[in-house]
């Protein structure tokens, strides 16, 4: 019998994960491919701390290749088009089919809108070395983090950033001399999340002289002018970090497989696997899911999903009866310098949710999981700071071999 080709489009959080606990399953009784523009796994959130000048380049990444000691094939080539009812991936190097896709793109950083061009950033190597050097010349004066809309990677992160900076800028013996100020959609920081958690950083934003501007209406920045355009008032800069509002890959347009949603067009996912309500082959557990579901656009719930894609897939292939796994909790762990927060959220899915069939369409209801205001604190500590380290150095260590 011919094996099951499993094709895994993209080389990020999502399709290591995946390679990783498909091989351990399969044990070689399938095909799986990877398919990565880069040669290289970057771990997201180490580019701040390449930004913070704690970490090197070489330190945060690992080549794809080592995926090759699990019994992966990797293949280096852009997605251009994934077109499910024919069951193939088109590439810059030709198509590539499947009997199973389990497609984890990510999403695309939109510095066009509002003028964020003119800001630093930490989404990407180069942008996270630039930051690098932005703060490491920098003297005093205003910095202003500007977050214009609230579909954005990692929803704590810029409250994160907020904090950090504080605590850099102490320890360099600048911070009386510069005012942080950080503008964002939400009313409240980190407002999805809770009164504990948002009330708890409102009092150190407080008490540390962080500005917050919140439920801020952006117009866009005025670069010649330094200053941050919002509705009925601008706020001046020395030095602007942005951060971006994330867009769906181009790849999954005309693709059959996204909905519009409150927040834009994003791939359709169901809640407990990812799995797309339109083509039963193909998984979806991307940051470009997280809106249609009503997570945020981060690493741990793109993690979990990706496990669940990943045991129905192998379950089908070896004709096993699948553990249903899911999603009924998620940890989120915050770095704000000097202290860490572990975050626990409840997880419930809700009946009327996603997409349902209108007789010549699909429709879309409202997110799948409902977890917002369901949170809470584990622990509030600098030992929280190290137990997120040990989470993500172990993920590094342990991801791409046997």
């Amino acid at each position: 019998m011919t094996a099951k080709k499993v094709l895994i489009a993209g080389g990020g959080v999502g399709g290591v994960v995946a390679a990783k606990k498909l091989s351990e399953r399969l044990k070689g009784k399938a095909e799986i491919t990877l398919v990565s523009d880069s040669d290289y796994f970057y771990w997201p959130p180490y580019l701040s701390d390449v930004a913070f000048g704690s970490m090197g380049p070489s330190e945060i990444y690992q080549p794809l290749s080592r995926l090759s000691e699990r019994g992966v094939k990797v293949v280096k080539t852009k997605i251009t088009k994934v077109v499910p009812e024919n069951r193939k991936v088109m590439t810059e190097s030709g198509d590539l089919g499947y009997d199973y896709l389990i497609a984890s793109l990510g999403s695309v950083y939109d510095f066009s809108s509002y003028g964020l061009s003119a800001g630093m950033h930490n989404y990407t190597l180069e942008g996270a070395l630039k930051m690098r050097e932005g703060l490491s010349s920098f003297g005093g004066g205003k910095l202003v983090i500007f977050a214009p809309e609230m579909v954005h990677r990692c929803g704590m992160y810029p409250f994160e950033l907020a904090s950090r900076l504080d605590v850099s800028l102490r320890k360099r013996g600048i911070r009386e001399k510069t005012d942080i100020t950080l503008i964002h959609p939400f009313e409240k920081p980190v407002q999805p999340l809770g009164r504990e958690i948002s009330g708890y950083l409102e009092e150190r934003f407080r008490s540390r002289g962080i500005n917050y501007v919140g439920g801020a209406k952006p117009v866009g920045i005025d670069q010649a002018g330094k200053k941050v355009e919002l509705e009925g008032e601008e706020v001046p800069y020395d030095l602007l970090v942005v951060i971006p509002p994330i867009r769906l890959p181009p790849a999954f347009r005309e693709s059959g497989l996204t909905t519009n949603t409150p927040a834009g067009e994003w791939t359709a996912a169901d809640p407990s696997n990812a799995r797309s309500p339109r083509y039963d082959d193909v998984f979806l557990p991307g940051e470009h899911s997280m809106p249609f579901l009503g997570l945020p656009a981060a690493g741990v719930p793109v993690h979990f999903l990706t496990l669940s894609s990943a045991a129905e897939v192998a379950g089908e292939v070896l004709g096993e009866p699948v553990d249903p796994q899911g999603m009924s909790s998620m940890v989120l762990l915050m770095d704000l310098g000097d202290q860490g927060v572990i975050v626990g959220c409840d997880l419930g899915r809700r009946e009327n949710s996603g997409l349902a069939w209108a007789g010549d369409h699909y429709e879309y209801k409202e997110p799948g999981l409902d977890w917002v205001g369901k949170c809470y604190s584990v622990l509030t500590s600098p030992l929280s700071r190290f137990a997120k380290d040990m989470v993500y150095s172990s993920f590094m260590l342990t991801s791409m071999r046997r």
